[in-house]
């Protein structure tokens, strides 16, 4: 008879060491396999991506638009209308004129292959803060560049600096720093971040961007449509004033020419209206931009406690309650 029971179900024959419950051993050990599934899995989806995502105190951001006006000294007025779908992917980049590391990885994002009817726009921040080597900075783009991806840049480098030379961001949302490759190369790293594009839908989204200049006032009006985005969307427009090309042949990784400088930010305190304002004059040349561009969010922070864990995190809080359950129940009996 006893035979006959091991034959059905052998672990009948199996002792219980040291008085240990059999349910609740059974627990402890699906609970340790999820941990370690749940470790692989964030492996595995690691190393779907070339990038780190960028933090906000939100769950997710990015930043879109690209309107451009010219700001010639031969114009007095200038008007553009750009539907979402036409906008530029914006790249971001955090340079210096003695940096040899972001001539390596501007040749490298040069060198992308941008899709048939699309484009990119380059918007170079250079360094300011302690900076003694390059005039193109400024304490405001420095800022800029600090309180948006000053979190996520000195968490994905050893030096945890916030302001590292070269940095990469691709829409607002997708950080590369320094010159160590994820993929096979650094080329294959920003063709993934590029064609992964933004975030959110912007098919219906719009934008109308204009500029006066009478008797030297500059007057700037703006119009920024996002009919399908929710009220728990925030929008921070802005305007930057980019210089086209400056000439600095004593900056000390070899270039004379810098190009895409950023030289001034201005806040935007909605997404329509019109606003008068002086901007910092270009380093050299008659080459200025005004660029219409917008910050993101999404504030999920008010759902539910457990959609603040990661998800392998959630499987691993939900195991450890079932195993205090069980223990619990095992104890009352």
């Amino acid at each position: 008879m006893l035979l006959d029971k091991l034959a059905i179900n052998p672990l009948l024959f199996v002792p219980k060491p040291f008085g240990i419950n059999m349910n609740r051993f059974f627990v402890v050990a699906v609970t340790f396999l999820l941990v370690v599934m749940s470790q692989q899995t964030v492996a595995q989806s690691d190393n779907l991506k070339t990038w780190n995502d960028v933090i906000s105190e939100y769950s997710d951001t990015g930043t879109l638009g690209g309107v451009s006006i010219p700001l010639n000294s031969n114009l007095t007025a200038y008007n553009d209308t750009m539907m979402g779908d036409e906008w530029p992917s914006l790249i971001e980049v955090y340079t210096a004129t003695w940096c040899t590391n972001c001539v390596t990885t501007q040749n490298t994002i040069d060198s992308l292959s941008i899709p048939e009817g699309e484009s990119i726009m380059k918007i170079h921040y250079h360094r300011f803060i302690a900076e003694t080597q390059d005039p193109f900075g400024s304490q405001k783009t420095d800022d800029r560049w600090i309180d948006r991806y000053g979190t996520t840049s000195r968490l994905s480098n050893i030096y945890e600096y916030e302001n590292l030379a070269p940095s990469k961001i691709f829409d607002g949302e997708r950080l590369h720093i320094g010159t160590t490759k994820t993929s096979e190369s650094l080329e294959i790293d920003y063709q993934t971040s590029l064609e992964k594009g933004p975030s959110i839908d912007v098919s219906n989204f719009s934008t109308t961007f204009s500029w006066t200049n009478i008797s030297g006032v500059n007057e700037f009006s703006w119009n920024i449509s996002t009919p399908s985005l929710s009220n728990k969307y925030t929008i921070e427009p802005m305007i930057l004033i980019i210089e086209d090309e400056g000439y600095f042949p004593e900056g000390g990784n070899g270039e004379k020419y810098y190009n895409h400088i950023l030289r001034d930010i201005i806040s935007l305190s909605s997404v329509d209206g019109n606003i008068s304002f002086d901007y910092n004059v270009a380093y050299d040349g008659d080459d200025l931009t005004a660029v219409l561009v917008f910050d993101w969010y999404f504030d999920n922070q008010e759902v539910g406690s457990l959609a603040a864990l990661p998800f392998p995190n959630s499987i691993i809080f939900l195991s450890v309650l079932v195993a205090i359950f069980y223990s619990r129940n095992e104890n009352e009996q």
